[in-house]
């Protein structure tokens, strides 16, 4: 690591994780941020986060949490439209949802894809096995006559036929 790059994370230490974790949560974005702080680069950020045991898990709850504070923003912006600025608040609360919802899963609102496949050969398989299964039961559910033989053949012939 060069001399400058560990000049930043010193910086970045010096602010403090909770400042920047806080402002995050706040809707500020990293690239904002790090513009703010004196030009510094996302390799730098990385460095910063891996630098520190569990800082990373942390960021991650904290940008599951910043995508409240979109999701409220984009509230805010559509309630607060008026007339002459609805287009542009319309972009506005679009962008913020989109972020909202990359952020926080509670957020996306993109209808969820299924795929179902069918095969011919299955359906014709499950029929026959249907077809099987309700003519068991109409065997087993008929209504049976007790027939016995009376043992005299002469009576067992059927009149033309002997």
């Amino acid at each position: 690591m060069g001399r400058i790059t560990k000049e930043r994370i010193k910086q970045l230490n010096d602010i403090g994780e909770d400042v920047i974790f806080e402002r995050i949560m706040a809707g500020h974005t990293v690239k904002a941020l790090l513009a703010e702080w004196g030009s510094m680069g996302w390799g730098t950020w990385y460095k910063w986060l891996d630098d520190e045991p569990g800082r990373r898990d942390k960021y991650d709850q904290v940008l599951k949490r910043a995508g409240h504070a979109y999701a409220q923003r984009a509230v805010e912006t559509a309630q607060m439209a008026t007339p002459e600025t609805v287009n542009v608040a319309r972009l506005q609360v679009d962008t913020d949802k989109w972020i909202a919802g990359k952020l926080n899963s509670v957020y996306d609102t993109r209808q969820k894809e299924t795929t179902v496949t069918l095969r011919v050969e299955d359906l014709h398989s499950q029929a026959a096995a249907l077809i099987s299964q309700e003519a068991e039961r109409a065997v087993i559910d008929a209504v049976y006559e007790d027939v016995t033989d009376s043992g005299d053949d002469e009576n067992d012939s059927v009149e033309g036929y002997a």
